[in-house]
């Protein structure tokens, strides 16, 4: 409620531009980072282990690291961009994760190959922050993609905004690669070996390559700031299929993942993902950079 609050509140300051608006959607959304975090923290106190163990808590978990994230944006920039990232981060992993929580249960018994509080608290901790700090690199390309479209002549916001798509996208790449260098540690202890092209693995080994491609887009001068931030927006398709869409295969090591139920939303998504962010791509190239 409060980040959903904080999300219309925060259109209406970015709208106007009017202060008063973005300290009480900066409020609102502090307030509703706070029930979150105390929620998670309740959860490890009662269970006495890193809340990452299953799609709900990885979902509440991911949703955390992404707010966080975007903290670090309000923090730096100061115009309520920040807030408007974490308040649709948070909005959207808290209405995901209902679905996962409908069954009334969502702190069942622990599957045995997770049975490892260290191992819980360094690569999957690790990899689910990669998760949200990749999410948030994908908004704030949504972001430039929209922002280029209303305010085309604002070049320096613009430039601020490119920047700050790069530097998330240098963090969510140093998570997620760390985390899937841990996995394969842990995967050698527990299995014997440090890399089978299991599609969980296949699945975390695409978001670092594909972090990878965008940086080396950028750092080679092959993609302009329109084009990197396309590509930085579809990392979401890429952490879905990693996250959820290797669930559905129904094969490899980690079947305490298998779901069915996904299906449908996940190609959706998909499909209205490319679909909106190719739009915005293709209309800002063709119109919009023309003008100006």
């Amino acid at each position: 409620i409060f980040y959903i609050l904080g999300f219309i509140v925060i259109c209406f300051s970015l709208l106007f531009w009017n202060k008063w608006l973005r300290i009480i959607a900066l409020s609102s959304v502090i307030i509703g980072l706070g029930f979150h975090f105390y929620g998670i923290l309740l959860r490890m106190i009662i269970m006495g282990r890193p809340p990452v163990s299953t799609l709900y808590e990885s979902i509440i978990f991911v949703g955390l690291i992404s707010v966080l994230c975007a903290f670090l944006i309000e923090y730096s920039r100061k115009d309520g961009l920040g807030v408007l990232v974490a308040s649709i981060a948070g909005s959207i992993f808290m209405y995901i994760s209902f679905g996962y929580a409908s069954d009334g249960d969502t702190m069942g018994v622990l599957v045995a190959v997770l049975n490892s509080n260290f191992w819980l608290a360094t690569h999957v901790t690790t990899i689910t922050i990669g998760y949200g700090t990749s999410i948030v690199a994908g908004i704030m390309g949504h972001i430039y993609l929209f922002y280029s479209i209303l305010y085309p002549n604002r070049k320096k916001r613009l430039r601020s905004i490119y920047n700050n798509t790069f530097g998330i996208t240098i963090l969510a790449l140093f998570f997620t690669l760390f985390g899937t260098i841990l996995g394969g540690i842990w995967a050698d202890q527990s299995w014997g070996r440090f890399w089978g092209w299991d599609p969980k693995e296949n699945g975390a080994l695409l978001i670092v390559m594909w972090h990878l491609m965008v940086l080396h887009l950028r750092v080679s001068g092959m993609a302009k700031p329109l084009l990197f931030c396309f590509s930085a927006s579809l990392v979401n398709i890429i952490v879905a299929l990693a996250w959820f869409g290797v669930n559905l295969l129904n094969v490899g090591l980690h079947s305490y993942g298998f779901t069915d139920s996904v299906a449908t939303n996940l190609f959706v998504f998909i499909g209205f993902e490319i679909l909106l962010c190719s739009s915005l791509y293709f209309y800002g190239k063709r119109y919009i950079q023309k003008k100006y």
